[in-house]
């Protein structure tokens, strides 16, 4: 793999233009920024908080974990900001729109922006409707079965007559919704990398961008292989082919209203 304009791979200073595209060492410097914190909430925190305050099994491990994962998702937000300041010298929205994609989407043949092109997120999302319904084969998990007795952070596990009444559980899923669909994980994976992933893998970027999306999964390897799939096809191609992520924003936000519509239905009894 050959990295396009490798001069310019530095950052630019402060109130420059900055038209170049990652290296392959930075993309992955970004992605282990991203994927260690989950990754230790997950393996390393949650245990420990579980033993240190003798919380009974009766609790789901979720409940634990959820905050932290709030807090992996921040700090995604965070690093966005900090790696957009460095780039432009600014955060204003007008800079950060066009340098993260998030504008109307292009048409791939004449680079014409129209609205009407939004209408190619339905297909996407029916698609990903349809493997929320019928999961893919667990390929990962039997091939390496030791990835099966890892800890398995489920919302599953809270979705259960018990938490009738329990207001909490909609007060994180209102903290989570923004930063899982939008400021969180879209705003880095698809806002900060996919735009700058082209010099190092031509046009398969939205194909690695899923890859390290998958990857970025470590919190809960036993999907990782259907993360690579679903959000490599499903949320980066149709961004990159029309330049825009308010489509994998379209597209993996319509999880947001079937979660709260579970979390009420279930504390409302």
């Amino acid at each position: 793999m050959v990295v396009k304009n490798n001069s310019e791979n530095s950052l630019p200073g402060r109130g420059m233009a900055d038209d170049s595209q990652y290296s392959l060492i930075k993309i992955i410097t970004i992605w282990a920024l991203a994927t260690a914190p989950m990754t230790l909430f997950a393996f390393v925190v949650t245990p420990a908080i579980i033993s240190f305050f003798a919380i009974p099994a009766s609790v789901p491990p979720f409940l634990v974990f959820w905050p932290l994962m709030i807090l992996g998702l921040v700090w995604q937000f965070v690093l966005s900001l900090i790696i957009i300041h460095n780039e432009t010298g600014n955060l204003k929205w007008e800079t950060m729109k066009k340098r993260m994609w998030y504008t109307m989407p292009r048409d791939p043949n004449t680079g014409e922006k129209r609205a009407s092109l939004f209408l190619w997120a339905i297909p996407f999302i029916a698609l990903g409707l349809a493997l929320m319904v019928v999961p893919l084969p667990d390929f990962l998990g039997s091939t390496f079965p030791v990835i099966n007795s890892l800890p398995h952070y489920n919302m599953g596990e809270v979705m259960n007559s018990e938490f009738q009444g329990v207001w909490l559980l909609v007060v994180l899923t209102l903290i989570t919704i923004p930063f899982n669909y939008f400021l969180g994980e879209e705003f880095l994976f698809r806002g900060i990398l996919l735009p700058k992933m082209n010099g190092v893998f031509g046009k398969w970027d939205w194909f690695f961008n899923g890859v390290f999306f998958g990857l970025y999964h470590l919190h809960k390897p036993q999907g990782i292989l259907s993360q690579v799939l679903f959000s490599g096809f499903l949320l980066s191609y149709p961004s990159r082919r029309f330049r825009s992520n308010w489509m994998a924003v379209i597209i993996h936000g319509i999880e947001a209203p079937i979660a709260l519509w579970i979390v009420f239905g279930i504390v409302l009894g």
